[in-house]
């Protein structure tokens, strides 16, 4: 079963052009960095680096930086870090420094604990203790607003970018690294990955075949690198050897000039992004765009099929967890015929409805039994997956359930809606009656008008009883609606 796994997952490289003419030189390559350092996001840079060490591996704010550089400066922090930390802390937007303390985590068989940079101080203190970290590492912009008591602060200025005459100390396990929950329903949790594992074989394989991925491919990033998607997208640039461009403040409109001015073939991001670029003045098709991966959040009918009018069959809607880690994929055909599905379930993936309630089983859910994945969901005669929303969010008006995912899609539809949440709020006469709350699609929409539409559009059971008009919705910082933010006090 293993080798099978690893024959296919050898094929599906190989057809990206990876292994270029000389394939099996270029695996012998990375047996000998994965005998030397064990796999890791770090082994990835170092077969990068081996095979194309002047190719330009990651494109931030400050610039280029070669698969060369990237390694010598994940060395270099490697020679700096704490000589007895054993579980570091990163807190940092996207940039070069952030990866290559990652990198260097990877190096030494460190536990990295990837924080949210939306979180508070409080907060920062909280899973600092909670996760026993030795160190924290963190943008100087972010030093001044924390106090911690036993956890030493190092800020990313601390580290100088040369590792000559300084010993780096010898790996003493694989490592992990953790990442949180997006915590849009409550408290985060955090979720430990080990850096290498035969069991995701399947699934990676499969994304190689179903994703137009080729070896170089320049790939644009929009998310956080401490969020799971965002860290994927690393892990599979690093294994391309392509060229990554993330930023740490990013605007639809730098993204669309890095769109067009590097002739990005790999787009990854999240609706509400991909909603800002579609709203753009002068959008144009991008001849070298191949791929358009969208996740982390519910995709919009409205917003696939706007998407696939603007760019063509590029759209890929992939559906996942931080807990289970990638569940489903939705080609551009698939989404042609079902705008609204998350698309099949991965090979290595199993799939289950219980009652409603989406569950999972994979390579990561613990020794993969069951996980509820907390969604809602049917699965067609096609074997397509559809979520409906979660489980928490489930409305019962008047006796009614009510989906406010399902809701909010059919309101997106009017041309003066440009985005739309439904929370349940008290109610003397239906223990629940709807509030809608609604970003227009200009400042010349009125609300007699939202009101006239939704009374056309709506029956008188999903009719809201509140609408409530915001210049922006809450969300997180992957583009998550933050839903109770929206509930009364």
């Amino acid at each position: 079963m293993i080798l099978r796994d690893v024959r296919a997952a050898v094929s599906a490289i190989s057809q990206t052009g990876l292994l270029g003419v000389h394939p099996a030189q270029a695996l012998a390559q990375l047996g000998t960095a994965l005998a030397q350092h064990g796999p890791s996001l770090y082994t990835l840079a170092v077969w990068a680096a081996r095979r194309q060490p002047e190719a330009v591996a990651l494109v931030d704010d400050d610039g280029p930086t070669t698969y060369r550089e990237l390694v010598a400066r994940a060395d270099a922090v490697a020679a700096q870090l704490p000589s007895q930390s054993r579980r570091i802390g990163l807190l940092g937007r996207n940039h070069l420094t952030f990866v290559v303390t990652l990198l260097a985590c990877g190096r030494l068989g460190l536990d990295a604990v990837l924080l949210n940079i939306t979180f508070s101080p409080e907060e920062v203190a909280a899973v600092c203790a909670s996760q026993r970290l030795d160190v924290l590492v963190c943008d100087d912009a972010f030093v001044e607003g924390l106090s911690l008591e036993s956890v030493p602060i190092l800020p990313v200025s601390a580290f100088s970018g040369s590792a000559e005459q300084v010993p780096i100390r010898r790996q003493l396990s694989r490592g992990s690294i953790s990442i949180l929950t997006s915590g849009s329903t409550g408290t985060p949790k955090v979720v430990k990955r080990q850096t290498g594992g035969l069991a995701l074989l399947p699934t990676v394989t499969a994304l190689l075949q179903q994703l137009p991925l080729r070896a170089g491919a320049p790939t644009l990033l929009t998310l956080p690198l401490f969020h799971g998607h965002g860290l994927a997208t690393l892990c599979v640039s690093l294994l391309m050897g392509a060229p990554l461009y993330v930023s740490s403040r990013g605007t639809p409109e730098a993204y669309w000039r890095c769109l067009v001015q590097e002739n990005i073939e790999v787009l990854v991001l999240v609706p509400t992004v991909l909603h800002r670029l579609l709203n753009l003045p002068d959008i144009s098709k991008l001849p070298a765009l191949r791929a358009i991966i969208c996740g982390s959040a519910p995709l919009p009918e409205a917003l696939a099929e706007r998407t696939q009018r603007a760019f063509g069959p590029v759209l890929y809607n992939l559906y996942g967890s931080s807990e289970a880690g990638l569940i489903s994929l939705a080609t551009p055909q698939t989404l042609l015929a079902a705008p609204g599905t998350v698309g099949r379930a991965l090979p290595g993936v199993a799939v289950q409805l219980n009652g409603r309630e989406v569950r999972v089983r994979s390579g990561l859910t613990p020794q993969q039994t069951w996980f509820d994945t907390g969604d809602l969901g049917t699965i067609g005669a096609a074997g397509l997956l559809f979520l409906s929303g979660r489980s928490d969010d489930l409305l019962v008006c008047g006796g009614e359930n009510v989906y406010p995912e399902q809701l909010e899609a059919r309101m997106t539809r009017l041309p003066d809606v440009l985005e739309c949440a439904v929370v349940g709020v008290p109610d003397a006469e239906y223990g629940q009656c709807l509030h809608v709350f609604i970003v227009p699609s200009s400042d010349a929409v009125r609300l007699a008008d939202l009101e006239r539409d939704l009374a056309r559009l709506l029956p008188r059971t999903l009719r809201p009883k509140h609408i409530t008009l915001l210049a922006a919705l809450p969300r997180n910082a992957v583009g998550k609606l933050m839903r109770a933010r929206l509930l009364p006090e």
